[in-house]
């Protein structure tokens, strides 16, 4: 199934096929994937179970294509947000703002922390495997960047760009879970402060 969804990489679903994975996202935020009840999924989307099935194969084919959509816009999103800066400051501080927005928008956050179940376990370790690229590649080049530009310190550019997702997706998460306002951007704001004041070279203005 992973490698099915993977060969679909960069491809628009159809519009009916769009429908289903936004619904199904709601509904496993909602209820989590043990609660989703291809029954449910199918009265919500105002489709036949035969249909369902006609675009996945069983429901765990239907919540990694949720994470394969996800992923994919949000590194859409991070890519775009790099390339509309110059400087390496200005690149990570777009990024990071992009990437806290996309875990609100699109619910993404859920995900991230979400524990696999004996059901899901196998699938969700390789997905993330596969797709590190997708969500780290991006921060990973723009570290790169500001390390060969003298702007940031000789560190590890992915090992630093990871610390920096694992602080925007625990600080949310935490959020989430304690019920208190969200606010992306604020959230990114203070991340991305903590995190340069760490890696510049020099003292930020």
């Amino acid at each position: 199934m992973v490698d099915e969804i993977q060969a679909e990489e960069g491809a628009e679903l159809s519009p009916q096929k769009q429908v289903i994975v936004d619904i199904a996202r709601d509904l496993f935020m909602k209820y989590g994937y043990e609660g989703l009840s291809i029954r449910d999924l199918a009265e919500q989307c105002g489709l036949a179970k035969a249909t369902l099935y006609h675009h996945f194969h069983d429901k765990q084919d239907i919540f990694l294509s949720v994470l394969e959509h996800g992923v994919m816009m949000m590194h859409q999103r991070i890519v775009e947000a790099a390339a509309a800066k110059q400087t390496p400051i200005d690149k990570l501080r777009a990024v990071v703002h992009a990437y806290c927005q996309m875990l609100v928008e699109r619910r993404m956050i859920f995900f991230w922390s979400l524990r696999a179940n004996a059901e899901t376990e196998d699938q969700l370790r390789h997905f993330v495997q596969t797709r590190k690229e997708l969500f780290l590649g991006p921060l990973t080049r723009v570290v790169q960047e500001g390390i060969d530009a003298g702007a940031f310190r000789a560190v590890d550019a992915q090992m630093s760009a990871l610390c920096l997702l694992g602080m925007l997706n625990a600080t949310m998460t935490y959020r989430i879970m304690f019920d208190e306002a969200l606010d992306s951007a604020e959230i990114a704001a203070l991340a991305l402060d903590l995190f340069l004041a760490g890696i510049s070279t020099k003292e930020l203005e």
